[in-house]
């Protein structure tokens, strides 16, 4: 019975992170280990003392950063909830103060002036976010996708399997 009960929470769990994916259109998708330290090393330019991360999936580039930058206000926003509860979870379990997820959507948010955003999205996700940030003076770092319109301050590419690129605006 107890296999049973633990089997229909996993596929309800597994239903709603679907049905998340296909509104949204995209899964959540974590950054590697890797990119994270890269893109850690790109924020390093950065003077903002808030960094957020749209689209933050199960948190763990925000965790990332908040760990590496305890007097930083970190702040997560995602839409799917079980990503979101996930994040939150892992939160409260490693005590970052500075960290807080919100489970909203980006596009809804008023960003604060000269913050540094952080992002793992798709390219939808990237033209509704660089629509949003057109008017605002705000240090970008991209995980593998870039914006439409504006051209990368710079681009590194990583190395791991895919080379994947970073893009800083």
């Amino acid at each position: 019975m107890f296999e049973l009960i633990l089997l229909l929470i996993l596929l309800i769990v597994i239903c709603q992170i679907v049905y998340s994916s296909i509104k949204i259109g995209i899964s959540p998708m974590p950054s590697s280990l890797t990119a994270c330290k890269a893109m850690f090393d790109l924020s390093q330019k950065s003077k903002s003392d808030t960094i957020i991360d749209v689209g933050s999936g199960f948190g763990f580039l925000s965790l990332y950063f908040a760990l590496k930058n305890p007097n930083k206000e970190i702040i997560g926003y995602e839409t799917s909830f079980f990503p979101w509860l996930v994040s939150v979870g892992i939160k409260y379990i490693c005590r970052c103060e500075n960290l807080i997820f919100y489970r909203k959507n980006f596009l809804e948010v008023k960003f604060k002036s000269k913050c540094l955003i952080i992002c793992y999205l798709f390219p939808q996700g990237m033209r509704s976010l660089e629509e949003k940030i057109r008017n605002l003076d705000l240090m970008v770092i991209s995980n593998t996708f870039s914006f439409i319109n504006k051209k990368p301050n710079q681009v590194i590419k990583i190395n791991d399997l895919y080379k994947t690129p970073l893009y800083v605006y």
